[in-house]
This record gives C-alpha cells, sequence and structure tokens, in this order.
C-alpha cells in the first residue's frame, strides 16, 4: 500500500513527492491544505487516465497526396 496525492484538476494520483501531476501536467507544489486530498492505494494500482489526451491532428482530407520517393539507386563501389 502507498500514500498519494490526488490532482485536485484531473483527480489522477501522484506520488507524494511529485512536483506537477503526471497525467495533466498541474502544479502540486505549495496546494493549499483544503485542496490536498491523499489517497491509499495497494501497490501496482494505476491511476485513472485523464479526461482528456490531447492527440496529433489529424491530416485534412483537402491535403494533396505525397508523391512516391523515388527508388535509392546502390552506391557504387570505389575501385
Amino acid at each position: 500500500m502507498g500514500l498519494r496525492l490526488k490532482c485536485p484538476g484531473c483527480q489522477a494520483t501522484n506520488l507524494l513527492t511529485a512536483q506537477v501531476c503526471s497525467a495533466c501536467g498541474r502544479s502540486l507544489d505549495n496546494l493549499p491544505p483544503q485542496q490536498r486530498v491523499y489517497v491509499i492505494e495497494a501497490p501496482g494500482a494505476a491511476s485513472p487516465p485523464p479526461a482528456h489526451r490531447p492527440q496529433a491532428p489529424l491530416p485534412s482530407p483537402e491535403a494533396p497526396p505525397k508523391a512516391p520517393r523515388k527508388p535509392s539507386q546502390p552506391r557504387k563501389k570505389k575501385a
């Protein structure tokens, strides 16, 4: 069992020594006592995933397709 600190923003649990939330990046330093919530977790328990994870933007459907690459030529050996 381990004592962990719950992020006041996304509710993910973090190590007590963490300075920022491992899920959302919110600062956990200097939290006021009313925002500090401690949780006892079993060993190996994972914190819940954050509600929103930023994803890479998808390519635009109007974007022209990329031209195929030319096959590379084998290098000539020096004599």
